[in-house]
Parts: structure tokens; C-alpha cells; sequence
């Protein structure tokens, strides 16, 4: 009985040590220094305009021993209350598939191609109050899973991400989450071209995604019904869930980048149906982005774009008096979901609502120094909503990095 327990006792050891060394990888560490000046509009001005930004990063990398490899990464934001603002760890699948886990990195899934028109430094929504409609709510979620398998040279790929909980904080090993929503999501990428060369470039794809509630007005009003596998109709069936969903949200995007030399072009158009019942509410977004960018060797970079971001609301009579502006009856033939009657004759102007973004971005890279500069401005026809005033946004940015 001890000898054989002794044996059980000397194999496992000798697992333990081929394990150890087998995690064996090398380390890095990365950092970057950021001094800006920003420049908003006067009555945003609230504080100082200098501000200093410290990233210190941790990457690991190694060789799995039957082909492929493990990468490992940390960000640490780093100010008076210190903390972790991203991390990630991946395993490649021999340089075809990979499966990573994201806490923050947004490198991942629909969130990594939510906008992939070329610019020289920052996004031309960056700074504004609201931003250019995207996709990448589960990607771009803490905790979320991707599966991805991509097929060499050409670069057609597919990738899969699952997040458990959207909008979820970073979560240690063997503990739970309690903030965030009360929801899952899922979205998907297609490539159908993705080649990167030197002095020519092209990407074509698709994305697209679902947030899963488990709360949706179909759903509750079932149990209502005489008949639980009919559709509800009626105000009546829909009542109790005037303010909620009416499905499980969804969006969908195509882009495209091509690259010629220095040049660089690219496009992209997304939709999203948010699926809301409230009067007031947004009923679906759909964003067109298009700009170029020059590069100049490693050393300067310049670029502009241009974005159209139109809003459709549930209520085109949003804002007005029915009886003072219009002379408007209430059309019972037009019931809405919510127990509202369509005021069916308001101006399509208030129902829709377009947001028009532009910006110019520059970078300076000499080694480990860079100097890069962006404004951008944004121009809404809603001056009710969410850009009560039209906004720009100026900022130069002076970086070390190591």
C-alpha cells in the first residue's frame, strides 16, 4: 500500500514539473507618457486643459508545445486611485484559430471594427458628448469570450464573441460580477478580404450583433393572453410593458478599407434597431463614416473624414403641442404598443434627426517622442436632444513612450 501510494505520489510530481516548465515565457514591459491640451467650447470649459495620462504594460508571450502559442496582456491606468483599465489573454491554435478572453482591450470581435476608417491619431467623434452609432457591445464588454479562425494570406476570417454580462466590471478569478446589465450579448465578424502588404492594403467585411434580454414585451404579455400562442395586438397586451422592448436589440455593419501607396481610404455604414416601445425613445440609428489619411513614412501622418449619424425616434410629434402646433386628431386606427394613439400628421423633420460629424487629425512620430493634434466638430439638427449646442472639440498631444 505504500509503495504504490509512493509511486501515485512520484508521478504526480514529475507531471507538476513538466507543467512548470512548459508555462515557461518571456516577459515585457511597456509605458507611455501623455501630456494634451484640449480645447472645448466655452461654456464646457470646467477646469484645467493640461491633463497627463501614464499607461505602464505587462505582456507574456510563449510556444505551446504541440504548435502555436499563448499571449498575455495588462494595462495600468495609472493615477491617484491605481487600477487595472484593461487586460487579455489568448490562445493561438496553431495561426488559424484563437481563443481570447478580453477585460477591456476593445481588440476583439465587432468592437475592433467598429469604425475602421483610417486616421492619423484619434476618431473624428472623439471629445463629443455623444458618438458616431457602432457596434461592439458584447465585444467591447469586460468578460467577454471571442472564438476566431482566419485563413492565411487572403485574410478571410470569422470571429465570434459572447459576453455573459454587458457592461460588467473586471471580475478576479472565482469571484462574480454584480454591476453591468442584467443581459447577455453576441456578436459576429466576416472577412471576406483582409490583405495587408507593404505599399497595398484591402479589407471588406460584415459585422453584426444581438443583446439577448430576458425581458421583452412579447414575451410578458404571453402569459396574459387566452391564447398564449398568439401575437399580442392590442394596447391591452401591451400595456405593462410600455417603457421596455419589443425584441432583443440588433445591428449590423459593412466596411471597407483600401490602401495605395500612402493613401488611405475607407468607409463604413451601420444600422441598429434598439427595439424601445417608449413615445420618446430612439427607434433605430444608422451611421455612414467615410476619410482618408497620407502617410509618410514612419514620420508624419494627416487625415480628415466626415460622418452622417441619423436618429429615428417612435414619436414624430416629439416636442410639439398637438393642439397648439397642428390641428391634429387622434387616429384610433393607429394604435402603438404603448397605449399611445399615432399622431400620424407631425413633421417627418422631428422624427428624424441627423448628426453630422467632421475632423482633422495629424501625428508627429520621431522615435519614442510623438506630437499629434486633432478638432473635431459636430453639427445636430436637433438642438432639443442630445447636442442641445453644436460641439468641437481641439487637443495637441505630446507623448513619450518606452
Amino acid at each position: 500500500m505504500n509503495k504504490l501510494k509512493n509511486i501515485g505520489i512520484t508521478a504526480l510530481a514529475g507531471t507538476l514539473v513538466s507543467l512548470s516548465a512548459a508555462q515557461a515565457g518571456g516577459v515585457s514591459v511597456t509605458g507611455s507618457w501623455e501630456l494634451s491640451y484640449t480645447n472645448l467650447d466655452d461654456a464646457k470649459v470646467t477646469g484645467n486643459k493640461l491633463g497627463v495620462n501614464k499607461n505602464l504594460g505587462f505582456g507574456a508571450s510563449g510556444d505551446v508545445s504541440d504548435g502555436g502559442g499563448v499571449t498575455w496582456a495588462t494595462t495600468l491606468g495609472i493615477s491617484d486611485a491605481m487600477g487595472v483599465s484593461s487586460a487579455s489573454m489568448s490562445i493561438n491554435m496553431g495561426g488559424i484559430a484563437t481563443l481570447a478572453y478580453d477585460s477591456g482591450t476593445g481588440g476583439y470581435g465587432a468592437n475592433a471594427v467598429d469604425n475602421i476608417v483610417p486616421t492619423a491619431w484619434e476618431e473624428i467623434d472623439y471629445g463629443a458628448s455623444t458618438g458616431i452609432s457602432d457596434l461592439g457591445a458584447a465585444s467591447g464588454s469586460k468578460g467577454s469570450i471571442t472564438f476566431s479562425v482566419k485563413a492565411p494570406t487572403a485574410g478571410t476570417g470569422l470571429s465570434i464573441s459572447y459576453a455573459p454580462r454587458i457592461g460588467e466590471d473586471h471580475i478576479a478569478d472565482g469571484g462574480t460580477g454584480t454591476g453591468g446589465s442584467h443581459y447577455s450579448g453576441v456578436d459576429v465578424v466576416l472577412d471576406f478580404v483582409d490583405y495587408d502588404a507593404a505599399h497595398f492594403g484591402f479589407r471588406w467585411g460584415v459585422s453584426a450583433e444581438t443583446e439577448l434580454h430576458k425581458n421583452l414585451c412579447y414575451k410578458d404579455n404571453h402569459a396574459n393572453l387566452a391564447d398564449p400562442n398568439t401575437v399580442p395586438t392590442t394596447k391591452a397586451d401591451y400595456f405593462s410593458c410600455k417603457d421596455g422592448l419589443k425584441h432583443n436589440p440588433y445591428g449590423g455593419s459593412m466596411f471597407t478599407k483600401l490602401q495605395l501607396g500612402p493613401i488611405h481610404f475607407g468607409t463604413q455604414a451601420t444600422f441598429k434597431n434598439l427595439g424601445t416601445t417608449k413615445t420618446s425613445a430612439i427607434m433605430n440609428k444608422r451611421s455612414i463614416v467615410g476619410g482618408l489619411a497620407a502617410v509618410f513614412g514612419d514620420t508624419l501622418s494627416l487625415s480628415y473624414g466626415v460622418a452622417y449619424d441619423k436618429y429615428r425616434y417612435n414619436n414624430r410629434n416629439r416636442g410639439f403641442s398637438t393642439a397648439t402646433n397642428f390641428n391634429i386628431g387622434l387616429d384610433p386606427t393607429h394604435d402603438t404598443p404603448d397605449g399611445q394613439v399615432d399622431q400620424h400628421l407631425g413633421p417627418e423633420d422631428h422624427e428624424y434627426v441627423t448628426n453630422k460629424y467632421r475632423g482633422f487629425s495629424a501625428a508627429i512620430n520621431l522615435g519614442p517622442v510623438a506630437l499629434k493634434g486633432t478638432r473635431n466638430a459636430v453639427e445636430s439638427e436637433d438642438k432639443t436632444g442630445l447636442f442641445p449646442n453644436d460641439e468641437h472639440h481641439s487637443e495637441i498631444n505630446l507623448s513619450i513612450a518606452f
